[in-house]
């Protein structure tokens, strides 16, 4: 091979490399703007999640308060109790709290039992007799186990 062969092959050579450099090199910088990109995307998304459960928060907290105005502008009774407790419940509900179904038999994921009676004619055993705490869930999720006394054999 000759001289003049040889250096314009390195010459090529040299011209691809650099090429090469330069396409990773843009390749980089293209992959730092997507990232960025990305970020900045999933930043709006956070701040607009937030937003919305604000306003959720918001138009709950103003039901709420109208309860909290009732028990301020009266005077305090067993009636009075039950009516706010029962408005609390159905403001709460449509937001997505469910009360935990008591009916039947025990369920050791959304009961708790409190206490066992003896199983009487016309009761199943394991079935609730009576509930001393109601129980509520949230999207499926449970908050607080209803408490319960469960029908035994002895």
């Amino acid at each position: 091979m000759s001289d003049e062969t040889s250096q314009d092959s390195l010459a090529q050579l040299a011209q691809e490399v650099a090429g090469l450099r330069d396409l990773f090199v843009r390749r980089l910088a293209d992959d730092k703007n997507t990232k960025q990109l990305v970020q900045a995307v999933n930043a709006s998304l956070v701040r607009r999640d937030d937003i919305d459960k604000y306003k959720v928060f918001a138009s709950m907290a103003k039901e709420l308060l109208l309860a909290v105005d009732r028990l301020q502008a009266n005077e305090p009774s067993a009636d009075l109790n039950q009516s706010i407790a029962d408005e609390l419940i159905t403001v709460l509900s449509r937001y997505g709290l469910e009360q935990i179904d008591t009916d039947g038999t025990v369920d050791p994921k959304v009961h708790e039992i409190v206490g066992i009676e003896p199983v009487t004619e016309g009761v199943q055993p394991d079935s609730i007799v009576k509930v001393l705490r109601t129980g509520y869930m949230l999207s499926g999720t449970v908050l607080r186990p209803a408490q319960v006394i469960v029908a035994k054999n002895k």
